[in-house]
């Protein structure tokens, strides 16, 4: 049984260790790194705050991720109950854009996706996780992680075909 200076101790450890890749998912979800930063650390938040309800510290990893998305999904309900105000829209319009334009076509690809691909997408593609554990994160079959990914993949990929032969398109009408 671990006690609870353990637990912390552990906890710190995976802090330092999963915070690029929870900022990352987070980013990609969102679209936006302030609001990224926020899911964030309102993840960290609710699990410090419920370190003692983690039943296999061995799990953290996952159980933090699973946490991250618990909170996007409280934030997607909370603005999605009224109009977004304007300062949510400006910043969401303020902080989306990367100096990588392609960054940024793979970003609105993603966006593209429902909630149901995105997540397996971003777990195990970008993420690396396995698909055991972004089905335990998810919280559903192995099965159905592998035919997410597998639709979102594919989603992604027409996407970016469309988007890449609507940018050749443009791209020839500029020439002299």
């Amino acid at each position: 049984m671990t006690t609870e200076p353990e637990l912390q101790l552990r906890f710190e450890q995976c802090v330092d260790d999963c915070a690029d890749s929870l900022f990352r998912v987070a980013f990609r979800l969102t679209g936006n790194r302030a609001l990224a930063s926020d899911l964030v650390q309102e993840t960290f938040l609710n699990a410090w705050k419920n370190i003692s309800g983690l039943k296999d510290p061995e799990r953290m990893r996952s159980w933090l991720f699973a946490i991250m998305r618990n909170q996007n999904s409280k934030l997607i309900r909370k603005e999605s109950h009224g109009a977004p105000s304007s300062e949510f829209l400006d910043s969401i319009s303020a902080g989306s854009k990367t100096v990588d334009p392609a960054t940024d076509l793979v970003q609105e690809a993603i966006a593209c996706l429902d909630e149901n691909h995105k997540l397996p997408v971003l777990l195990v593609s970008m993420e690396g996780l396995s698909v055991d554990e972004a089905a335990k994160i998810l919280n559903v079959p192995k099965g159905t992680v592998l035919s997410r990914l597998h639709r979102g993949r594919q989603k992604l990929k027409e996407i970016l075909m469309r988007e890449q032969s609507r940018i050749a398109e443009n791209e020839g009408h500029c020439e002299t």
